[in-house]
């Protein structure tokens, strides 16, 4: 029994390692879903900024007065999600009155 117990123990570890790695890999889908502009986030870095726009796999964001290009995958976290608009309690966009005909 003792022999086996180290084999055990190294089962149980490689079980655990691989349930957290697809655990890990659902949260980056799904902050990778919230990635959008206007949503403030941080960066590996520490750097926090807000998304201008972004590219295929790139990001702008601005931070204070600077405008930062860097890889989606240096984006660490989302803190704040973009605001939705809601296009029921959006204003309406005022349109320029006709000139009636003489």
């Amino acid at each position: 029994m003792n022999q086996y117990l180290p084999l055990i123990l190294v089962g149980a570890m490689l079980v655990f390692m691989i349930f957290n790695g697809r655990k890990r890999k659902a949260q980056m889908a799904e902050m990778a879903s919230k990635i959008q502009a206007g949503a403030k986030v941080m960066l590996t870095s520490g750097i926090y900024g807000e998304i201008v726009s972004i590219d295929d796999d790139r990001v702008k964001i601005k931070s204070g007065t600077s405008t930062l290009e860097v890889a989606k995958g240096a984006v660490s976290r989302v803190i704040e999600n973009a605001p939705e608009v809601d296009l029921e309690k959006a204003p309406a966009r005022k349109t320029p009155a006709k000139k009636a005909a003489k």
